[in-house]
């Protein structure tokens, strides 16, 4: 579970310093990532893209960071992992929700697959 928590505060820091390459060294090769707007994004190379042209061109002044809700695990080298991801903008608060999974290979944890939806924050 700590190598899991790290993964997530590890795409935190990625995300703050606008690294794309960082935030996706975690992505396997044949990713399957549904973003907030609802583009479906196959294999590494299409959700860098997406990741590298939104935090060079789109990032600066946002804040945001994972909250860990639970993380199940189906089977011992599976994790599906439910976090919560507020984004702070201009002061401004809205939140996605997600659900992804990762697969251990070769002693490590990698994100296979990725569902995020957007939320209302309520007070």
């Amino acid at each position: 579970m700590r190598l899991i928590e790290e993964i997530f505060a590890e795409l935190g820091s990625a995300f703050a310093e606008h690294d794309a390459a960082r935030f996706d060294e975690r992505f396997t090769a044949d990713i399957v990532f549904t973003a907030v707007n609802g583009v479906r994004f196959f294999g590494w190379e299409e959700i860098h893209a997406y990741h590298r042209e939104r935090l060079t061109g789109h990032a600066e002044g946002i804040s945001t960071w994972y909250e860990i809700e639970r993380v199940t695990f189906p089977a011992p080298d599976v994790a599906v992992v439910f976090f919560r991801q507020p984004v702070v903008v201009s002061g401004h608060e809205r939140a996605n929700v997600g659900t992804w999974v990762l697969v251990k290979r070769e002693g490590q944890w990698w994100i296979s697959a990725g569902q995020n939806t957007g939320v209302a924050v309520t007070a």
